[in-house]
């Protein structure tokens, strides 16, 4: 259904014409499912059955009945067309805008860093200084802009980022694992040009050292002293702390250049396992079909939806309830800014901002077709649960507006403006309790691993 709200800036979408193999899931439909569609008959027998529960509501109460003035795309929706705009007007265009901002961050930290090893604070004039600033600014930014590019992404983790337990995802974002000690101690190995006697490559090195994650300490942190316990922090960082500021502002910049550069090749990585030959987005449209690994099309779209709940967990668990205490964190079971997701950037707020968009994004099948914007809410229209998906709708809505009522950074907010905070994660809550309960039971979909028995 088209809904009229803020665009989410994404890039044209590359055109598919794809085959492919990938990994396998299994779902089986539940009580309340309808047959969208003839197309997609290929589905198994539990898809075909219709309990007469498809007007009745979950356990939060109320009843669904369809809109009066459903659109075309309600009238002519299949799950088919579902996973065919997801699949090439949202998730692509996503993933290749990730891929064209990661592109360009490897000259800008080089540009910085060439001025930055030229910078004599001795000798240089104003000039050479605002210039050194102007050019890490540049930077800076091309991080902030990356990493909302990659926080739509977040919502989308399916295929080759689900696979091998999220190593893909991992090496381009590894936070909430993230190891500042770690990225410190590869800023000597790579300056040292080898780790005991081993040529170093960066392609080699865990998840924790690398990504975006990384490359925000190495352009956002000011403080040069190394991040880890003296127990931790090995040979390699014995003497760091008394290496004069200049040299080790250095240091981390050429490792900067490495690590944008190796975020540059992973995102060529995603591109290929998701749009190249053998790529899983055709893998997806196929779904049902001869040969497929998905025998129902309903097998594929669950993969989707469970890509949502990364709402319930990452955004609602760990970007608020943590930070503000209602979850244990390094401050106790205290509110604890020092618990945010992006406290070097300071970028906090706009992650969930652009996660919450991405979840609507997918919910409304808004992409770069705006001719075809076949979404979840078409699919609940489909099964005579239109209530569920107002209820949601407005949901969204109130969590934006949460959000966007949040000023400065998150830091700033938990210590100023906890009751905004909590609010945030009030609304952003109402929003999972819809998800893990009437949308699952409406589509009869299964709820991911991960979220099987939450209740909160």
């Amino acid at each position: 259904m088209r809904i009229h709200s803020r665009p989410i800036l994404l890039a044209v979408a590359i055109g598919l014409a794809l085959s492919g193999c990938g990994e396998s899931t299994s779902s089986s439909a539940g009580p309340g499912y309808k047959q969208a569609n003839s197309d997609d008959n290929q589905n198994t027998g539990n898809d075909n059955q219709d309990t007469g529960n498809d007007n009745q509501d979950s356990s939060n109460g109320g009843s669904d009945t369809p809109d009066s003035g459903q659109d075309n795309n309600q009238s002519n929706f299949s799950q088919k067309k579902l996973i065919a705009n997801l699949t090439d007007n949202v998730f692509t265009p996503t993933f290749q805008q990730f891929a064209n901002k990661a592109s360009t961050q490897p000259d800008l930290v080089k540009a910085y860093c060439d001025l930055e090893a030229a910078f004599d604070p001795t000798l240089s004039d104003e000039a050479a200084k605002t210039a050194r600033d102007e050019a890490l600014l540049t930077a800076q930014n091309s991080w902030k802009e990356t990493m909302v590019s990659w926080q739509h992404a977040e919502l989308m983790i399916v295929g080759p980022l689900l696979a091998d337990d999220k190593s893909l995802r991992k090496d381009i974002y590894s936070w909430p694992d993230t190891n500042y000690c770690n990225v410190d101690q590869d800023v000597a190995y790579f300056a040292q040009g080898n780790i005991n006697g081993v040529p170093y490559d960066i392609s080699k090195r865990s998840d924790k050292r690398r990504g975006l994650d990384a490359l925000e300490y190495l352009l956002f942190n000011s403080n040069l002293d190394h991040s880890c316990s003296a127990a931790a922090a090995g040979d390699i960082l014995a003497q760091w702390n008394t290496l004069d500021d200049q040299q080790r502002r250095s240091m981390r910049c050429q490792y900067a250049v490495e690590v944008s550069t190796d975020l540059k090749e992973t995102s060529e990585r995603l591109m290929f396992e998701w749009a190249g030959d053998q790529g899983y987005a055709a893998k997806l449209k196929n779904a049902g079909e001869s040969g497929s690994e998905f025998d129902t099309v309903t097998q594929a779209v669950n993969r989707i939806s469970d890509a949502l709940f990364y709402m319930t967990e990452e955004l609602k668990d760990y970007k608020l309830a943590t930070p503000l205490g209602l979850f244990a964190n390094q401050c106790g079971t205290e509110v604890c800014p020092e618990a945010v997701e992006s406290r070097y950037a300071k970028h906090s707020i706009e992650n969930i901002q652009a996660n919450i968009a991405a979840f609507e994004q997918i919910f409304l099948g808004q992409g770069t077709d705006s001719e075809d914007t076949t979404g979840f809410d078409d699919f609940l229209d489909n099964q005579s649960a239109s209530q569920t998906k107002d209820v949601m709708i407005q949901g969204i809505a109130n969590a934006k507006a949460a959000t966007a009522a949040l000023e400065d950074n998150l830091q700033q907010a938990l210590n100023e403006d906890t009751a905004g905070v909590t609010n945030t994660h009030a609304k952003v809550k109402d929003v999972t309790d819809q998800l893990k309960n009437d949308f699952i039971q409406k589509l009869a979909l299964e709820l991911p691993k991960t979220s099987a028995g939450d209740n909160d």
